[in-house]
């Protein structure tokens, strides 16, 4: 009953004093809103379980060998060489995109699809929703007979239809059915750079012809047995790929390769990981500058209330009564600034995922719910009747009390204490700040790569061919009839007003990864790996990528076999030399292939920003045919003149469909938002700490400004200047300042280097930045100390005297 009266009387105090309130409410639902949204990103990635089976028990198998770095990519007989490991592995299961569009006699959808091995889902630990895991049985004679759709996908395009079980469907122009529907919750879940969407809307059994395919592109995952680490499952890979190497010397001709089984919950969470751990040590430190700023609220609160403490306690009330009354005062601030901190978490968590980049796993599992909320209570409520300790323990020290009885608390102790924490504040903030002026240096750098093509003006989308309205017989039929389609296609586009250029590309620059393959400068020459990308007449023009020598393609190049390779190729091969007119022999699926070189370009960024990637080779729609290519227009109106393009492309007819239209400045943003995430998140949390540590300085200056206003005012009426006054004050406020900044520099020195695999062109340590930050910070503070200092000297000193 005690502490509920002593509840009921804080809550009354405080809906008495509303400025203190106020303040403190402020602060702490701040502080409490910035850590539970961190938080609640923090467990919706890197702490909830992935919805596997023993999650901990499987492993994503990446490939490392001249042109390839950790690619989730194995080779058929070293997929076999895995599968003969059973004392290690439980079951070792296979995936490979796949392309899949929903057809219909009017209509074509495309969609995520993905083909898997008969034991994908059973070595995950996932079973269907309804029906059954399709499996090598549903392999009928044209290509599959039955396929797993995902949750979502039966809700969106079946509307949830109860027997979805055995309903024939069409994908990719064949007869099938539905064989089961997978779990609500499901997700592929499949590793960092995996290109297999988590949302992937059809699985199809996989085939037979993988077994027997050369070509690097098999994604791997195995479930270690229960006895089995994954210390020794490597030490195991790596001794059979030893021997696979040894035994099979002309698949490995540089003889340097090396396959690593990674836990996949670790991979899954491998390029967001650093970013997630700065954040939390970012908003960890918010939080502790909420804190110092709450006591010093707290500690002049107290400091105005001495003579109510003090007749409280010589009325009869204890020591440990009058704690337990200001920590139950505290809990109460607590409780209701954990409220608002809820509403404001709600709103940064939504701020949050708008921000985070498209690559941030488990963006569905990312919510504020019951747990968080009730973590969020329990930390604004330790934290309050924390900080509520230190001014209860100072106010009832058996040394003041009697003091108390007298006169007020002697200023010089409170003040020292205060000015401590406004030292702590200042430290922290300037860690924030230092952190947040690193990644604002390395956004500006990453903005500022050179490309290697404009994207300016550019959109972008991706057209799709219903491949029973183009297939011709045979497959060189077939490629033919396609051409002539996209090239009615760009002829179409150009014809629109306000379009300056029009192409085709694959893949879209910085939205996909290229395919890499090998290729040489003849019979017996050294095989090297790169990219290779399929470009139509007007997709280098359009793109803006500079013609270093030769041509651009030509509407006669669709038919022919003739490459464009990068400087990087050119200078590799024929160093010195003219490339043009140059035979080029490119390693493909089907087996090597002559090109001819008629142009050189500059080399374009098309992985990421961070690194220029392998050197690209671009061809024509007759060297490789893809039935989805990205067509890309030039314009001045890009976003303006989208509908007007998407009606050209289903105006040719059905079987068209039109999806991913975006302009490619957008590509080019999103390939930067991991650091743009971190800027934001980090630099808004340095703002709200900078702030709250010039409000601590700003409260700390104006006590000892008001408990010195009788000194004050008999200095001024003795003729004393003003500004030396104004001086003298904010000189004794400058060693808390000093002391703050010094502390926050060498703290941020030893902190700054966790941001590393954050940054880009610039380093942990940058001076720039440091010294940027601590003038930005001293200046604040400075401001914040001078103007209650100003304050004092400009009221009247008559007044003030007869006041005391």
């Amino acid at each position: 009953m005690n502490v509920l009266r002593d509840i009921r009387f804080g809550a009354r105090l405080l809906l008495r004093n509303r400025t203190y309130a106020a303040a403190a409410l402020t602060v702490i639902s701040l502080g409490i809103g910035a850590t539970t949204a961190v938080l609640s990103v923090v467990n919706g990635v890197l702490l909830q379980r992935l919805p596997y089976e023993a999650p901990d028990r499987l492993v994503l198998f990446r490939a490392d060998l001249p042109g390839f770095v950790r690619q989730p990519a194995l080779t058929a007989v070293e997929l076999a060489a895995l599968c003969g490991q059973t004392d290690v592995f439980e079951s070792v299961a296979v995936i490979n995109e796949s392309e899949a569009s929903l057809t219909a006699p009017d209509d074509m959808t495309a969609l995520t699809a993905a083909s898997v091995s008969d034991n994908f889902f059973s070595t995950l630990g996932v079973g269907p929703l309804l029906g059954r895991i399709v499996g090598r049985s549903d392999l009928g004679a044209g290509w599959v007979s039955g396929v797993d759709i995902s949750y979502d996908l039966w809700q969106r395009r079946f509307h949830g239809r109860p027997d979805i079980v055995g309903l024939p469907i069409e994908i990719n122009n064949l007869p099938m059915q539905v064989v089961g529907v997978l779990p609500k919750d499901f997700r592929a879940y499949l590793g960092s750079s995996v290109p297999i969407d988590p949302s992937t809307s059809v699985f199809f059994p996989r085939g037979r012809g993988y077994d027997d395919d050369p070509f690097r592109g098999q994604i791997v995952l195995a479930r270690l047995r229960a006895e089995v680490t994954p210390a020794s499952a490597q030490r195991v890979v790596d001794s059979s790929v030893r021997a696979l190497v040894a035994a099979r010397p002309s698949d490995y001709p540089t003889g340097k390769v090396r396959i690593t089984a990674a836990r996949l919950d670790r991979d899954v969470v491998r390029d967001v990981r650093p970013a997630l751990l700065a954040l939390t040590g970012a908003v960890g430190f918010v939080l502790l500058v909420a804190c110092a700023n709450l006591t010093n609220l707290l500690l002049a609160r107290t400091t105005a209330r001495r003579r109510e403490i003090a007749v409280r306690a010589s009325i009869g009330a204890s020591r440990a009564r009058l704690i337990r009354q200001l920590a139950a005062e505290g809990a109460v601030t607590g409780v209701a600034g954990a409220v608002g901190g809820v509403f404001i978490a709600q709103w940064l968590v939504a701020a949050m995922l708008a921000l985070a980049p498209s690559t941030l796993p488990r963006r569905e599992a990312i919510v504020v719910d019951v747990r968080v909320a009730a973590l969020a209570v329990a930390l604004a409520v330790v934290c309050t009747i924390a900080v509520s300790l230190l001014p209860a323990w100072q106010l009832t020290r058996s040394a003041v009390f009697t003091h108390l009885r007298e006169a007020p608390l002697p200023p010089k102790r409170a003040t020292v204490t205060r000015g401590a924490f406004v030292a702590s504040q200042l430290a922290l903030s300037l860690v924030l700040l230092v952190g947040a002026g690193l990644m604002m240096r390395a956004f500006a750098a990453l903005r500022a790569v050179p490309l290697g093509f404009d994207p300016s003006h550019v959109l972008t989308m991706n057209v799709h061919l219903d491949g029973r309205r183009f297939d011709a017989g045979s497959i060189e039929d077939s490629r033919v009839v396609r051409r002539e389609f996209y090239e009615r296609l760009t002829d179409a586009v150009r014809r629109i007003p306000g379009v300056e250029q029009a192409g085709l590309v694959l893949p879209t620059p910085l939205a996909s990864v290229p395919n890499t393959h090998r290729y040489a400068a003849g019979p017996g020459e050294p095989q090297r790996a790169a990219d290779l990308l399929i470009a139509f007449e007007g997709t280098l023009e359009a793109l803006r990528v500079p013609l270093v020598a030769g041509r651009y393609f030509t509407r006669a190049d669709h038919a022919r076999a003739v490459v464009i390779v990068d400087r990087r190729v050119a200078e590799t091969l024929w160093p010195g030399q003219s490339a043009i007119g140059r035979r080029l022999q490119i390693d493909l699926n089907l087996g090597p292939k002559w090109t001819e070189v008629v142009g050189v370009v500059e080399h374009v960024r098309t992985r990421n920003l961070r690194a220029d990637g392998p050197p690209q080779i671009w061809e024509t729609y007759a060297t490789q045919a893809y039935a989805g290519l990205t067509l890309v227009v030039r314009t001045s109106r890009p976003i303006a003149l989208a509908p007007a393009v998407e009606r050209t492309v289903r105006s040719l007819g059905p079987g068209r469909p039109v999806e991913a239209v975006a302009p490619l400045a957008d590509y080019v943003a999103a390939a930067s938002s991991d650091t743009r995430f971190a800027l934001f998140v980090l630099g808004g949390f340095a703002i709200l700490a900078v702030v709250l540590a010039a409000v601590g300085v700003y409260g700390v200056v104006a006590y000892t400004t008001a408990r010195r206003t009788r000194e004050i005012a008999v200095r001024l009426a003795l003729g004393a200047d003003a500004t030396a006054i104004v001086r003298l004050i904010a000189s004794e406020a400058s060693l808390w300042i000093a002391s703050g900044i010094a502390s926050g520099a060498i703290g941020a020195l030893w902190l700054s280097r966790y941001l590393e695999t954050l940054l880009f062109s610039v380093t942990p340590h940058d001076r720039l930045t440091f010294v940027a930050v601590i003038g930005l910070l001293a200046g604040v503070a400075a401001a914040a100390s001078a103007i209650p200092a100003f304050r004092a000297v400009r009221a009247d000193p008559m007044l003030a005297l007869r006041s005391e």
